[in-house]
């Protein structure tokens, strides 16, 4: 009977697991105070989750999570400027087993440009729209009259597109993280 007692017992069966929630994409605008949101889990208990050395668990706000299965987090990157930011999280359980995370995160609060280079009546309602768009990390859209134009993301793509001619007609750039430009049709 002992032996079939031992063999029930719970063991650690697995390493600890984490998650980054938001921001949800590898890009993100939001520079001034950036809140970075997650969530660890272990089948034993979490008993640390660090973030570049600084273990979040140590904060008297965190301290009643130490040893719970599922631990969610928030914490904040002040004074940051335009470019990567590269963390590493580490998240221990209470039995010693430790997982390594490094997470890449893109800041970009640059807005991206639209130069428009000609735009002209073609007839039959329709107008030509000439222009460059660009952006310092990468475009993710570009729509002419509400009409969205196939590219390749990159940092900058040259347009000549056939529209229907509509008031208050404009282009619209965005980048990936989300900051947008527009610019009227003259």
């Amino acid at each position: 009977m002992l032996a079939l007692t031992a063999c029930l017992g719970r063991t650690d069966s697995s390493s600890p697991i984490i998650a980054i929630t938001e921001p949800k994409s590898g890009t993100t605008r939001s520079a001034v105070d950036l809140r970075i949101r997650g969530y660890a889990m272990d089948d034993a208990g979490v008993a640390s989750i660090r973030v570049d050395g600084a273990d979040l668990l140590q904060d008297a706000l965190y301290a009643s999570e130490r040893g719970k299965q599922l631990v969610q987090f928030a914490f904040t990157k002040p004074n940051l400027t335009d470019g990567e930011l590269t963390l590493v999280l580490e998240v221990t359980d209470v039995n010693g087993r430790t997982t390594t995370e490094t997470y890449l995160l893109t800041l970009d609060a640059t807005p991206p440009a639209v130069e428009l280079t000609r735009v002209e009546g073609a007839g039959g309602g329709r107008v030509r729209v000439e222009g460059v768009a660009s952006d310092n990390i990468r475009l993710s859209s570009i729509r002419v009259n509400g009409v969205p134009i196939a590219f390749t993301p990159g940092r900058e793509f040259a347009f000549s597109v056939l529209v229907d001619a509509v008031e208050n007609g404009e282009v619209v750039v965005e980048d990936s993280a989300g900051n947008r430009t527009s610019r009227a049709l003259p």
